[in-house]
């Protein structure tokens, strides 16, 4: 089947690569703070991690946001080392992305601060070439939100049907559907394979 899919847009954090927040916070609780309740850390620095998504906080302004609500002196939170400690690359999707930029148009989309991408792109995605690369903290935007989409579809001149978008969060994937995007909720490499069979993305 012949696929009306020109661009492929690809999640980064739990599509090429295996992390997720609340694994961050779990290597917070154990590695630098043990002493505070691991819900405690994660009601209060979850909620923030869009503001380093977005640039508005950067990490010295978060360290010092966490050790004056938790009394803490001379915080290093580990922001890069702890992403980089509990990421790890799904090697068969990235093979996979470099399998479908050979035949269509690939791009990046994530939310992401910009240390932690600068680190990622350094090691994990250096094998992979996108044609764009699309981060929240450039953007000022976050998924998901529709303008997001729409705005990867703007700069790449492509028309939402013939795009498909690929996340780990469902509530990415309907921002996505919201503007016409065709769309796969990750959860494996072998329920990726059939869907993109599906859309004809793959034969």
């Amino acid at each position: 089947m012949a696929s009306s899919k020109r661009l492929i847009m690809f999640d980064i954090g739990g599509v090429l690569v295996n992390f997720s927040e609340n694994r961050y916070i779990r290597y917070l609780h154990k590695e630098i703070l043990p002493t505070i309740p691991y819900g405690k850390l994660e009601r209060f620095i979850l909620p923030l991690i869009p503001l380093m998504d977005f640039d508005a906080l950067d990490v010295p302004g978060l360290e010092r946001m966490v050790a004056k609500h938790f009394g803490i002196t001379g915080l290093d939170l580990g922001w890069v080392q702890g992403y980089m400690a509990t990421a790890r690359p799904y090697k068969s999707v990235i093979r996979l992305f470099n399998e479908i930029s050979s035949s269509h148009r690939t791009v990046l989309l994530s939310n992401i601060s910009r240390s932690r991408y600068a680190e990622i792109h350094r090691t994990y995605l250096k094998g992979i070439h996108p044609e764009r690369v699309f981060l929240s903290y450039e953007m000022v935007m976050r998924k998901p939100d529709p303008n997001i989409y729409k705005a990867v579809l703007k700069e790449t001149g492509v028309k939402p049907k013939n795009a498909l978008f690929i996340d780990n969060m469902i509530e990415n994937v309907i921002g996505a559907e919201s503007v016409g995007v065709d769309s796969i909720w990750f959860r494996n490499y072998g329920q990726l394979v059939e869907e993109l069979k599906s859309f004809g993305v793959l034969s």
